[in-house]
């Protein structure tokens, strides 16, 4: 749950922005809908110009594509565009992987935001298990105690959202599945060599992205 003293210190651009990520994210809007700057900020009670500032982040996180005409439309990552994106963040993960010592705290951590992942998958809410996905994630970053990597990480935070959002549309992954995939992480960081945990890695960000493109699944 968002706290109100976070939502009452962002500007209006933000919480529009934050709004309509989540109703991409959510897939109220769906892949090639197009958005309407006019009819957005009429139904928002906002100005066209922070309805087009809330776009262009959207733009910024591959949500939304802007033509030169200018108006958006709802957009999905290629598959490239997702294996790159997976691959940048399972190499930094990895390093940061090798890097930690005590896992026990950074467990405990880990399955405190599994439990919100699995309410979250039961509700269906899509935006929500992005933002858990990331804070998990980060959760073996912080670990690490690697601040510089951790920096260079996070940097790839903007795409997460798209590139689950495709990655649903695209494979048909439940968000159940989400949740037994990310519960195999914890299970390898628990018992696991530093070996066993790199290719686990390797397979929650690549495995079924491969398999899927290997099927005829995913296109351009």
């Amino acid at each position: 749950m968002t706290d109100p003293a976070t939502v009452l210190h962002r500007s209006l651009p933000e919480n529009v922005y934050l709004l309509l990520r989540r109703r991409i994210l959510n897939n109220d809007f769906a892949a090639g809908q197009r958005l309407i700057e006019m009819n957005l900020a009429e139904e928002l009670g906002v100005s066209r110009s922070t309805v087009r500032e809330a776009l262009r982040q959207l733009s910024v996180d591959g949500l939304v594509d802007i033509s030169p005409r200018r108006h958006s439309v709802v957009t999905r990552m290629a598959y490239e565009e997702i294996r790159d994106a997976c691959y940048a963040r399972f190499v930094l993960e990895a390093g940061a992987a090798r890097s930690v010592g005590e896992r026990r705290t950074m467990l405990g951590q880990m399955e405190a935001v599994l439990d919100r992942m699995r309410a979250a998958a039961e509700d269906g809410d899509v935006a929500s298990m992005v933002d858990l996905d990331t804070e998990f994630h980060g959760c073996i970053i912080d670990a690490s105690g690697r601040h510089r990597l951790g920096s260079l990480w996070r940097m790839l935070d903007a795409q997460m959202g798209a590139l689950m959002r495709s990655s649903i549309d695209r494979q048909h992954i439940d968000l159940g599945e989400a949740v037994r995939r990310h519960q195999l992480v914890i299970d390898v960081f628990g018992r696991g060599d530093i070996d066993q945990i790199v290719a686990t890695l390797e397979e929650h960000y690549l495995g079924t992205v491969d398999d899927m493109a290997q099927a005829g699944v995913l296109g351009d």
